[in-house]
């Protein structure tokens, strides 16, 4: 007999629309004044999700500002095509790391497991300093945020351990209700 969340990953979407939108400061800044960019960890997960079967339908840099932020994550949520949307950058405790205040009121739930097995598997790898991170998800209206540090072996471990083994399941907990 099959398992309640065994049921649930096979009802689950396997194909979804994410949104990436990098949290910097230094990057916006060149891309403001049209340098050139080395966006490692966004590149990364755009990679990573695309390897497996998904779409990226939004991308955006934006600096450490609640409105910038706000904007570019409102507009990923609002897209049809964007189930799931991750920030990268803005979660370490810094006075512009700002990312999680920015997004955590606007959760209908915070997933807080989520940031709980990350600081425990980054333990594994970087020791004490992974208390550090403040790393999170939440759903809203029926989308899923991801807030993940900047650091490209966070990112590529996010989404290879936790993000891509579960994502559609929790898509289809955060939508099972608003049918």
């Amino acid at each position: 007999m099959a398992s309640i969340p065994d049921k649930h990953k096979e009802e689950a979407p396997r194909k979804l629309g994410f949104g990436i939108i990098v949290v910097s400061s230094s990057k916006y800044r060149l891309l403001k004044e049209k340098m050139q960019i080395d966006d490692v960890s966004g590149k990364l997960a755009i990679s990573l999700l695309e390897k497996n079967g998904h779409k990226v339908n939004f991308y955006a840099i934006v600096p450490d500002s609640k409105l910038y932020i706000l904007n570019a994550v409102s507009e990923a949520l609002l897209s049809k095509d964007v189930d799931v949307v991750l920030t990268i950058g803005g979660t370490g405790l810094s006075a512009t790391d700002i990312t999680v205040e920015t997004l955590k009121p606007i959760f209908d739930k915070e997933v807080e497991g989520f940031g709980d097995i990350f600081r425990n598997m980054s333990f594994k790898e970087i020791g004490a300093a992974s208390y550090m991170s403040r790393a999170t998800a939440g759903l809203v209206e029926g989308k899923i945020i991801y807030c993940l540090p900047g650091s490209p072996q966070a990112v590529e471990m996010a989404v290879k351990k936790l993000i891509l083994p579960e994502v559609g399941h929790l898509v289809y907990i955060a939508r099972r209700d608003l049918r």
